[in-house]
């Protein structure tokens, strides 16, 4: 099957009347009809009173206004990537990137960013040293630690927040331990009932028994009395060491979108060179006018954008047509009046008559085409020859126009 050309704008001139407005609609409805493509009516300035008479009359809306056709950043190959909550752990936010090929990741909120996180982020998070109250800072779901850690609830609920304390491994004895767990404390050890029976009485908040270690009847009872957290993972001391950093939430990381550039859908390519050249980042968060997050661009997509393609009606002149005309692919030229200067890239399709209004070559072009005419396109044609011609008073005005 082909593929579908993308969007083509029929535009009249910049000081449009009844012929530019109506001829452009009539004619994105014949080109949609004959082609099934997106061709689609605008307007490059504002409505005079008749033309909005006209298109209330015959209950039209009037073509939304094109400013400019210089490429935006709409235009390019916006890259879909789904983000990932604040919340989630920086072992499951690696595993998505890495899993997807992805070198920056978007952080949400619903629909709102919140910042972004690459993999070099990541990389230099461990290189750093951290302190045994790193996870208590990043406020980090006890959900988050169960899931890095692959592990098992045997008491308590892993829905809270480990807000205040320390990670400690309980590689001494009993006596020992005493002096360094403190009151809500994580503590790691093995299957050592004595240093369980005192983490649990020294008010930790959590016990990480390793490698797969069976928990007591009793263990599991005072643990519930003294509502601590019991989980039992698979891993040795060493791993568990090591890998409960990465339960980290994502946010903790992140570069927040205060700190960040990010692009609008409605902003210049022209506009962005600039910038995304002079930085080295990969990855350039894209939002829509609202603010919602769209995507994400990097450089290489700037030689992907598309020109916006026009067809061009009832003018054939640079200083009649909108704005960045010379940055778009013109398609087509619907016109009636003098030849002007407006150059094209490409060979294009030009028709014109020397007639009283575009409409009329507009309506010669639904009988080549053998296209029915329906009564709203009939009244539009119709109104812009009268418009155009005054009332075939006008000096340009042909027999051809009073038989359309």
């Amino acid at each position: 099957m082909a593929k579908k050309a993308g969007k083509i704008y029929v535009v009249g001139h910049k000081n449009p009347d009844t012929d530019s407005i109506c001829s452009a609609i009539a004619y994105a409805n014949l080109k949609r009809e004959i082609t099934g493509n997106d061709y689609i009516a605008k307007r490059a300035g504002q409505i005079n009173e008749e033309t909005h008479y006209v298109l209330q009359k015959f209950g039209v809306k009037v073509p939304n206004l094109l400013e400019n056709v210089k490429l935006q950043v709409k235009d390019m190959d916006i890259h879909q990537i789904d983000g990932v909550g604040p919340n989630v752990s920086l072992k499951d936010t690696w595993t998505k990137m890495k899993e997807n090929n992805i070198k920056t990741l978007p952080i949400l909120r619903d629909e709102e960013l919140l910042g972004v996180i690459s993999t070099g982020d990541i990389a230099t998070s461990y290189m750093d040293v951290y302190d045994n109250s790193i996870l208590s800072r990043a406020k980090t779901q006890y959900q988050n630690i169960v899931d890095t850690l692959e592990g098992t609830v045997v008491a308590g609920e892993a829905d809270g927040i480990f807000k205040e304390g320390k990670v400690v491994i309980a590689a001494a004895n009993p006596d020992m331990m005493e002096n360094y767990i403190g009151t809500g404390d994580i503590v790691i050890l093995g299957n050592r009932y004595e240093a369980q029976l005192c983490a649990i009485e020294m008010e930790a908040g959590c016990l990480i028994i390793c490698e797969g270690a069976q928990v007591s009847k009793t263990i599991t009872k005072v643990a519930k009395e003294h509502n601590c957290l019991l989980i039992t993972t698979k891993f040795d001391t060493y791993t568990v060491a090591r890998l409960i950093n990465q339960s980290m939430p994502i946010r903790f990381l992140m570069k927040e979108k205060e700190g960040i550039v990010k692009f609008q859908t409605e902003d210049f390519i022209e506009d962005i060179q600039t910038v995304m050249a002079k930085l080295r980042h990969r990855d350039f968060p894209v939002e829509d006018t609202q603010g919602n997050y769209v995507g994400m661009i990097s450089r290489r997509n700037l030689l992907g954008a598309g020109k916006k393609k026009l067809i061009l009606i009832d003018h054939n002149e640079r200083g009649q047509a909108v704005n960045g005309v010379e940055t778009a692919e013109i398609l087509e030229i619907i016109d009636h009046h003098r030849l002007g200067a407006i150059q094209t890239v490409s060979p294009v399709f030009f028709r014109n008559q020397p007639l009283g209004s575009t409409a009329t070559i507009i309506y010669h072009m639904y009988q080549e085409n053998q296209a029915d005419i329906d009564k709203n396109t009939a009244a539009l044609l119709c109104s812009a020859i009268i418009s155009d011609t005054l009332i075939f008073k006008s000096p340009t005005c042909t027999s051809d126009d009073v038989a359309a």
